[in-house]
């Protein structure tokens, strides 16, 4: 069956700004500058843009923020405009929402965009606070006894070494392949190699897990363009196909599990904390791609925290429950390795800013399928997965892109 061209979508453009600490700029300007990027990559006419779709930012909770970014950038003809507020998830979930607006014939090329300045804003506490706080007032079972993010991911960890036998040396292989490959990236904000012993070194912030354990803190905007086949056949890139998405969530609150009567299996399973409903994301994604695990060739991992990616090289189908901590010994997750993973350093040694931070590993799946990454490039890259997960590991996004 041949299909119209005008329905497929595909990835024509991909931009980035800065990232670190940029003082002198906010989230809007970030917005722009990243969405900018991505229409001269992509070198497409700012007029056949009909789609818009941004994350908001932790530090701007404005409900309008869609129309104040298309407003500055001077996107005026959308027949689809919104604010993604699924934090970490929004990226591989706003690649679906932009296929399925073109599937459906509704728009022809839609901007994905994200930004937010977390690191900068620290001196006036509102960058840690937007962090800390966040849907802190529905916990009704976790506020109470004072845990924070890092908090609830050392749980994940401590669970997974309680069952697993996994060891901190382990989840410190995952962070030190991350400042291999941000060695290699000029743009990163963190570019200094650390050994396994750097990062059992480094203070603990929640037990098992130490400040390099961690991702960073950072300021940053990305932005990915979507268009129709039809469209991106006139522009500069090779189009990069989205070959497979899916998308699962279980439950926010981890109160919530032990009330979980009734739950299919899939969902009842995760109240032991080890496993995620990436397994049915990962079904969704693959299936539609007609791709195993075993053909990715790069793996961009949303790596909020070591024990983030940890969990999804076994929810993904790379190894078995309980041996990813194996898996991810003796340089396997590095280049040259077995499945490289976060090549451009991830949220560990890239960057992290906020809700857009999942972004930059669809924007570096997309540079490895154009073979545009340099000395961090990998050989011969067809098939490169990138995913995005929230609320505390239990929703999740996965995309297969191909070139």
């Amino acid at each position: 069956m041949t299909l119209d061209p005008s329905r497929v979508a595909v990835i024509a453009g991909v931009g980035e700004t800065p990232v670190g600490r940029l003082p002198d700029t906010n989230s809007i300007e970030l917005h722009v500058q990243a969405a900018k990027a991505a229409i001269d990559d992509a070198g497409i006419d700012k007029g056949l843009i009909d789609g818009l779709l941004t994350s908001g930012a932790f530090l701007d909770d404005n409900i309008r923020h869609h129309i104040i970014i298309a407003e500055n950038l001077g996107i005026y003809r959308k027949t689809l405009c919104d604010t993604l507020r699924t934090g970490g998830q929004s990226w591989c979930h706003g690649l679906q929402m932009a296929q399925w607006a073109i599937q459906a014939g509704r728009c022809r090329a839609v901007l994905l965009v994200g930004g937010d300045t977390l690191l900068s804003s620290i001196p006036t506490g509102k960058g840690l606070g937007a962090y800390t706080d966040y849907g802190a007032h529905s916990m009704e079972f976790e506020t109470p006894f004072g845990v924070h993010v890092p908090g609830f991911y050392a749980l994940l960890a401590a669970r997974h070494m309680h069952e697993f036998g996994t060891t901190s040396e382990q989840l410190a292989a995952i962070a030190v392949a991350c400042r291999k490959h941000a060695s290699l990236n000029p743009a990163a904000q963190k570019r200094d190699p650390i050994t396994i012993e750097d990062v059992l070194a480094s203070r603990m912030v929640a037990t098992p897990l130490h400040l390099l354990d961690c991702s960073l803190i950072s300021d940053g905007g990305h932005a990915v363009l979507v268009t129709s086949l039809e469209v991106a056949r006139d522009l500069k890139p090779t189009p990069i196909r989205l070959a497979g998405l899916g998308q699962a969530q279980s439950y926010y609150h981890m109160g919530h599990l032990a009330k979980a009567v009734g739950a299919p299996p899939e969902i009842a399973r995760t109240h032991d904390l080890t496993h995620t409903v990436q397994t049915l994301a990962a079904e969704q994604a693959f299936g539609e791609a007609g791709v195993t695990p075993a053909d990715v060739d790069v793996a961009e991992l949303y790596d909020s925290f070591t024990i983030t990616a940890l969990l999804q090289l076994e929810d993904l189908g790379f190894c078995k429950k309980g041996e990813a901590g194996a898996f991810a010994e003796g340089g396997r997750l590095e280049l040259g390795g077995g499945l490289p993973i976060n090549t451009h350093g991830g949220m560990l040694s890239y960057a992290h800013p906020g809700a857009t931070g999942g972004m930059a590993h669809i924007v570096e799946a997309v540079r490895q399928l154009r073979g545009e990454c340099g000395p961090r490039q990998v050989a011969d890259c067809e098939v490169a997965v990138a995913t995005n997960v929230s609320a505390v590991s239990s929703t999740h996004s996965v995309a297969v892109l191909t070139r």
